[in-house]
């Protein structure tokens, strides 16, 4: 890993950490501070300096580039790298960029360097770069983020995607109701009919990325991880899916129907489940909005259109599943949650199977 000195060698560049109440500047002794959810040592000195050498490499090839998208011929003055979040596998940083002779206020271009320091976060970034260059190719709207460049240096991965401006994680509050994390307008309460669309199109998106041929589809993802996040502003709430882990079949089939049964059954469950405030403890969500996501649900399928094949079928025959055919279909998929998210949802599977097969019958009649 290299050393906080490197900070000097991309000299207009500034580094700050991105909070609720605003960027905090980055002091010798923040530098010196262990990265959030590292466990290499890596420090935010090395977390900074692995992105300046980054950017620097090869007569900055990558902002020249990114300028380049932007229709710039000309390396940004300045450039701000602002450490966003860390998860398990990936520690995102936000990248913006600057020109002086540019009087637009609102032309603040930003882009998402995804870095991974651990071997298997460094793993998981190689095949998410390759599934989320294949699904773009597939998918007709821009809902997943757009691998621009891939950086594979000693010590350290990148995948530099565009940031979804606007964007933000949401979660459960601990009063039931939903947050908004908004860095720029500070923290937000959804109301009741934008957390039911957000679910919505959450269900929608994830139907879109499904594969009707053989089932494979995105998983695992998580409400708790902010793996979607959400725009609300005046024209309404549009929803994103910023990783894509895997996208393969949830169990091992050769009956593609299978494969989205399962899918189907996954979707229902991790649509109730999240930690409050992303942190907390595990919680289970209301029954209407995991109807909401199998409203998406069908509206994805919709919009696989002619190409639907099998999953049309499944969709079709949903409605007459009972309980207890539901309570059966999910012997094989109870194996992919966590101890904890187990014990959320073992309790109260029986209500959800009878809840989720009256979701789908109302589901399916409005489709």
């Amino acid at each position: 890993m290299t050393t906080a000195n490197h900070l000097q060698e991309v000299p207009h560049l500034v580094c700050r950490v991105a909070t609720p109440s605003g960027d905090l500047p980055v002091t010798e002794e923040g530098l010196r501070l262990p990265l959030d959810g590292c466990d290499q040592g890596t420090t935010y000195g090395d977390y900074f300096a692995a992105i300046t050498l980054m950017l620097a490499r090869d007569d900055q090839a990558v902002p020249r580039m990114l300028a380049g998208s932007l229709e710039r011929s000309t390396l940004p003055d300045k450039m701000v790298i602002r450490a966003e979040k860390h998860g398990a596998l990936y520690h995102p940083a936000s990248l913006e960029l600057f020109w002086d002779n540019d009087s637009r206020e609102d032309f603040r271009p930003r882009f998402a360097v995804l870095t991974a320091i651990s071997p298997r976060g460094r793993k998981a970034l190689h095949r998410e770069a390759l599934v989320l260059d294949s699904l773009g190719q597939t998918l007709s709207e821009a809902l997943l983020p757009r691998p621009l460049a891939f950086r594979d240096d000693e010590a350290v991965t990148f995948l530099i995607v565009p940031w979804f401006t606007g964007y933000h994680e949401f979660h459960v509050a601990e009063d039931g109701g939903f947050s908004l994390w908004d860095y720029e307008q500070g923290v937000r309460r959804l109301g009741t009919e934008q957390v039911r669309e957000v679910f919505f199109q959450a269900g929608r998106i994830l139907t879109l990325c499904l594969d009707p041929a053989t089932g494979a589809c995105v998983h695992p993802w998580s409400h708790a991880a902010g793996d979607f996040i959400v725009r609300w502003d005046e024209k309404g709430v549009t929803v994103r899916l910023t990783t894509v882990r895997k996208h393969s079949q949830l169990i091992e089939t050769d009956n593609p129907l299978s494969a989205m049964l399962a899918f189907v059954l996954d979707l229902a469950l991790r649509m109730r489940l999240d930690r409050v405030e992303g942190v907390g403890e595990w919680v289970w969500l209301d029954q209407a909005l995991m109807q909401a996501g199998m409203h998406g649900f069908y509206a994805g399928v919709g919009g696989h259109g002619t190409e639907a094949g099998g999953l049309g079928d499944l969709a079709y025959l949903l409605p007459s599943f009972s309980a207890e055919d539901l309570w059966e279909g999910h012997e094989s998929l109870l194996s992919l949650f966590s101890r904890p998210e187990l014990e959320t949802i073992l309790p109260r599977l029986e209500a959800h199977c009878q809840e989720l097969a009256a979701a789908l019958r109302l589901a399916s009649s409005s489709a």
